[in-house]
């Protein structure tokens, strides 16, 4: 089984959101060197995974995912990520971020048997210490 904390991927347009779950992941594990891939749509970072996959290499570990995206947003996203990744098994961490309190998104969510990773913005080393695995941590 690979680290989960070896390769991360923000998937989110807005700087200020990215900046505070950097700066959460960083308190959350100091002693880890991680340094997050960041892309602004979906569609950039469907284009990077496909150019991993060509490569012959993996993807990421853990990936953030904001739902309201400019291109490609986040269930647009999952709808040509699971199309093109149908076995979930094989899925890394997928945590939904969003400020919306819609109901549709929490069920869009279980649907794609993420209902344990929607975290509500802005998220944080307390949000993160829920979800995130204790190995690493001071």
């Amino acid at each position: 089984m690979r680290e989960l904390l070896t390769d991360i991927c923000i998937i989110d347009d807005d700087a200020i959101s990215v900046f505070g779950l950097k700066r959460g992941l960083k308190k959350l594990y100091p002693s880890k060197d991680l340094d997050p891939v960041v892309f602004e749509n979906g569609l950039d970072a469907l284009e990077d995974f496909e150019q991993r996959r060509r490569d012959g290499q993996k993807l990421p570990t853990i990936i953030f995912i904001d739902l309201n995206m400019p291109v490609l947003g986040g269930w647009e996203f999952m709808d040509e990520f699971s199309n093109s990744h149908p076995s979930k098994e094989t899925w890394p961490e997928i945590f939904i971020m969003s400020s919306s309190i819609n109901p549709d998104d929490h069920e869009k969510a279980r649907f794609y048997g993420l209902e344990g990773h929607y975290l509500t913005k802005p998220v944080n080393k307390e949000t993160l210490e829920k979800v995130l695995p204790k190995a690493g941590r001071p």
